[in-house]
């Protein structure tokens, strides 16, 4: 599945994620997710995932 969406850094720097993607893949409020920085450094990328515990 690839589903696309965007998203504004707000003032506070948080990013909202968007509503079809958080029901899709079922966050709940207040649920741990990791968030990794990945690929080359000229054109790095985010990947979030969620997590039940943390490591």
């Amino acid at each position: 599945m690839l589903m696309r969406g965007f998203s504004k850094v707000d003032k506070e720097g948080r990013i909202p994620i968007p509503k079809n993607m958080s029901r899709e893949v079922k966050l709940e409020p207040g649920q741990l997710v990791e968030i990794k920085v990945q690929g080359p450094l000229s054109k790095p990328f985010l990947i979030i995932n969620s997590r039940k515990t943390a490591r």
